[in-house]
């Protein structure tokens, strides 16, 4: 039997091994000897390896640590890390700015915050940050963002919703921004207010706040953690930083890592139904009269719905000019609120190329770039 290093073969060794923890094992020991290799003189168990005493781990907090690991406390305000002679050391921690404790490889820490986007789009789909899909149809003023209860996040998304030559289906028409004294409007044909003025762009209003033109999107980039994109139409994009994991509420969700309560009211109740949930979250505006009634849209007949499901086929066409994403962002909510709005709108190209628009955006943010999607189709 060949035994590791700092260890011999012995056939009759004793079932309880002098380790790092419990040195004087073996002299209250009532099992049974056994074969195996037993640690040389002076040497003890340190997890499976045979060290020298001096070389031994720490005993912290009821859990044994080899020499060289550490230990990062819950809210990362303290590592201790097991030196010479079994002491631990500890020190304060603290996360940087854009840091986040969080457990990375079975290893706790502050590790470089990830982001999570919402996505609004079409006759309004909502994909919120824990990707549940829904499509609320209020043509009033609601809040997609903001922090819940009394987290305060230092700021707040608000959308108007507008019918569209339709009673039963609406689309965004404006997003504002709030934060401590600044007040940023995006409107359609990518307008932008500034506190209530026009503002040229690109413009920065407050230190660390920017608002520029960005491919086809007005682009707001904020320290907050918060990245704002409005194409000037019907499509907006939400990216907010994971420091804001689990105190954020509205329609963009919870973000709390599940789907199960992204339908939450301000009361804090978590409802089954999306148009409770939505009605919820209307923000009085004096300036957008509104009828808060929502008329539910026309369902397809099995023809139409056969018809929309082709058209929208290519979504989720193998060899197709999305495919390239599939792997990265399954098309599987994009599909649906397509064949959605072929039927809200009677077969609207134009809702068709939106929602096609919308996927390949989603896909450039998570990093895949379709190139020219839109050859060969109606768009």
């Amino acid at each position: 039997l060949p035994c590791p290093a700092n260890s011999y073969y012995d056939p009759c060794t004793t079932g309880c091994p002098a380790t790092c923890v419990d040195r004087q094992a073996p002299q209250n020991c009532s099992k049974p000897c056994m074969e195996g290799c037993a640690c040389n003189s002076g040497f003890f168990l340190s997890g499976d390896t045979c060290v020298p005493e001096a070389h031994c781990g720490c005993l912290f907090e009821g859990i044994y640590y080899s020499q060289g690991e550490y230990s990062v406390n819950e809210n990362c305000t303290r590592q201790c890390r097991c030196e010479a002679n079994g002491q631990m050391v500890c020190s304060t921690l603290s996360c940087g700015e854009d840091e986040v404790c969080k457990i990375q490889n079975g290893q706790r820490g502050c590790y470089p915050a990830s982001t999570a986007l919402c996505h609004i789009y079409g006759d309004p789909h909502y994909s919120t940050f824990d990707g549940k899909l829904h499509h609320f149809q209020g043509s009033c003023n609601y809040t997609v963002v903001t922090g819940c209860d009394n987290s305060s996040v230092g700021f707040t998304v608000t959308t108007r919703n507008k019918h569209r030559g339709s009673r039963t289906w609406t689309a965004l028409n404006s997003v504002a921004l709030s934060m401590e004294g600044l007040h940023i409007a995006l409107r359609q044909n990518k307008a932008v207010y500034i506190n209530g003025a026009l503002a040229s762009l690109p413009a920065s209003p407050a230190p660390g706040v920017t608002v520029s033109l960005s491919g086809s999107y007005v682009r707001v980039s904020t320290k907050l953690g918060l990245q704002l994109q409005f194409n000037g139409d019907h499509e907006l994009l939400v990216r907010v930083s994971e420091k804001h994991k689990g105190k954020l509420c509205g329609l963009c969700g919870t973000y709390t890592g599940s789907q199960q309560d992204d339908f939450m009211r301000p009361d804090g109740v978590v409802v089954p139904d999306f148009n409770d949930f939505g009605a919820s979250w209307m923000v009085p505006d004096d300036e957008w009269l509104c009828d808060p009634a929502i008329i539910p849209p026309v369902s397809c007949s099995p023809s139409e719905e056969e018809a929309a499901n082709k058209q929208c086929a290519i979504l989720t066409q193998l060899g197709g000019p999305f495919q390239s994403c599939h792997a990265v962002l399954p098309p599987k909510t994009y599909f649906e609120s397509c064949v959605y709005d072929q039927c809200a709108t009677g077969g609207s190209t134009e809702q068709l190329c939106n929602d096609l628009g919308a996927y390949a955006a989603a896909c450039a943010e998570a990093g895949v770039s379709l190139g020219d999607w839109s050859a060969g189709t109606v768009c």
